[in-house]
């Protein structure tokens, strides 16, 4: 069945899978483990919110309806303007969560104080997943503005893959999609909810082995209290700024797309 899905979407999905984890994979189980964490973290921080954290589309919406004011209307409202007629007010929405998200992510007390309510099942400090928390809900926002359903578990894969730091081209590469070709909703949609899961889990593979080397150069730093906390909030807040323009680059257009390699 995954060769016929592969076929659908124009190039082989386990090898793009594979792909995925450039670096020396960890332990089966315990990426297994992260990507589940992972998956569950986005659904439950996009769709209801975490703590004082709200979900992504109340949060995309509220800032909207501050920004259009009279002339705003929600989502189920028959009124309401396709993306590509509010792009404008989109487009500074969209810049206004970025900063926001930056700025809390940059603040280690509130992301700290939220690792109580996402307790992960596996080996990653309080600071780190809440920062995740922070990223997921904010790309959550981008994709929701943009059009993206993000109720539908295919399309929060994407969105949760750009969440924590992948590159379009790689969530293209995971769902068998080529460099230059685009791939909409309706396309990911053709895939079995079992071949979603097993792209979950492996988003597993790249977190762990990516969280070991970009955080180590500031593990020294972390054992500094106060040198600690603003190596470690600086860090937080310059990924949550790239990971916010890149998401939002992705999913403009209705399709996610990635730019050819230079």
């Amino acid at each position: 069945m995954t060769r016929g899905i592969a076929d659908v979407l124009g190039v082989g999905l386990a090898e793009g899978v594979v792909g995925m984890a450039d670096e020396k994979a960890p332990d089966e189980g315990a990426a297994e483990k992260a990507g589940k964490w992972v998956a569950e973290l986005a659904e439950k921080v996009m769709l209801n919110g975490v703590g004082p954290v709200t979900g992504s589309v109340i949060w995309a919406e509220d800032r909207l309806a501050r920004r259009q004011g009279d002339v705003y209307r929600a989502p189920d409202d028959g009124a309401r303007r396709s993306p590509d007629d509010m792009k404008d007010d989109i487009d500074a929405v969209i810049a206004r969560l970025i900063k926001e998200s930056v700025a809390a992510a940059g603040t280690q007390g509130f992301v700290t104080g939220l690792g109580g309510l996402i307790t992960a099942g596996i080996t990653i400090p309080a600071n780190v997943a809440a920062s995740f928390t922070i990223n997921m809900r904010m790309a959550g926002a981008i994709a929701h503005l943009r059009g993206w359903d993000i109720r539908d578990p295919h399309v929060r894969t994407v969105v949760m893959m750009l969440a924590i730091g992948m590159s379009a081209q790689n969530v293209m590469a995971a769902f068998g999609v080529k460099i230059g070709q685009k791939i909409g909703e309706q396309m990911l949609k053709k895939l079995p909810i079992s071949v979603i899961r097993k792209i979950n889990n492996k988003v597993g593979f790249f977190l762990i082995a990516k969280y070991g080397s970009r955080r180590a150069a500031i593990t020294l730093a972390k054992g500094i209290p106060i040198l600690g906390g603003i190596v470690g909030g600086a860090v937080d807040a310059s990924a949550t700024a790239i990971i916010g323009r890149a998401t939002d680059k992705a999913l403009r257009g209705g399709s996610l797309q990635a730019d050819e390699p230079k």
